[in-house]
Order: structure tokens, then sequence, then C-alpha cells
């Protein structure tokens, strides 16, 4: 989804993920539970790098090996090979920089497996080349990804764009 600032990309967004109930009209989207919304500042925990992963849930069916391998597939491994590995806790918020923030919040996707993924510029703050590896490794896991993002490059990444031109007009074109 692109369109000029202001237009009401992150408001359809939000209301999409079922955030925002303002507003008139309707929305049709799968059940709220099969839906997984990633916004530009990423929310980092409190807690242990587990509850980092596993958030916003309190736990998980996935080992610590496949923990592990989620935070390879983000470039994050380094974080669990510290004393606590997966149980280690830091003040995540502070010695984070944002776009490991991002990744993080990109590595919760691979633990929960939504179907659909919603992302509101939330690779901002990522150079180009680990904003593309990610957007291919969600696109792998098989998820519909619906994002906002001012990068040229994410919009290989999709089916199809939609254009917001603003004052409630719009245009939808298919990808390739």
């Amino acid at each position: 989804i692109t369109g000029a600032s202001g237009c009401g990309k992150s408001s359809l967004l939000r209301a999409m993920a079922g955030l925002w109930h303002q507003g008139a009209g309707s929305i049709c989207h799968p059940p709220r539970e099969q839906l997984f919304f990633l916004p530009q500042k990423a929310y980092v925990r409190p807690g242990s790098l587990r509850s980092q992963l596993v958030y916003p849930c309190a736990d998980t069916t996935l080992t610590d090996a496949q923990l592990c391998d989620v935070l390879r597939q983000v470039r994050l491994a380094q974080l669990a090979e510290a004393d606590g590995g997966l149980d280690v806790v830091r003040p995540w918020n502070r010695i984070l920089s944002l776009g490991e923030q991002q990744r993080l919040a990109l590595a919760r996707v691979l633990v929960h497996r939504p179907p659909v993924v919603i992302l509101d510029e939330a690779t901002s703050a990522l150079d180009a080349t680990d904003e593309a590896m990610l957007y291919a490794t969600l696109r792998a896991s098989g998820a519909t990804l619906v994002s906002i993002a001012h990068r040229e490059a994410v919009r290989s990444c999709h089916t199809h764009h939609l254009h917001l031109l603003g004052q409630g007009r719009w245009q939808l074109e298919k990808i390739g």
C-alpha cells in the first residue's frame, strides 16, 4: 500500500488489523487471531529473550533449538549466545538498535506463523539487504503480506499494489 503522507495508509492497516474501530464502512478479513500486526516502532517488552519471541503469548510449543533457529533467520542469533541463553533478561528496548528491534518483531511472525501479516513500515530501520532477506523469509513462511513501505524494492515482494490517491480515491494493480 502506497500513497502520499497523511492519506490514510496506517489508518487503513490499523482498521484492517482490528486496532481501530472508528469511521464508517466495513472491512472483511480473516478472524483476528489469524492476523499479526507489526508497526514501525516494534513493541519490546520487559522480560527474557524467550518472552520477546513468543509475545503476545506466554509460551510456545517450539523447542529452544527452534527458537534459536528463528533468531538465526533474522540475524539475531548472537542474542541467545550470551550467558542465560533464551532466558536472559535484559533491557531489550535500550540495548537493541531500532533495526534489531524490528528484526526481533519479525522473528515473532516466524514463531507464531500467522496466515496474514500486516506490516506498517515494519522494516523501515533495516538496510535494503536485510529488508529483502526478511521479506523473502516471510514470503517463504506462506503468510499473506499486507504492507506499507516507502522503498520501491518492497513492491517486488507483493502480488498487488494499492495506491491511495487521497479524498477516498484509490487504484489497485496486479504486480508482475
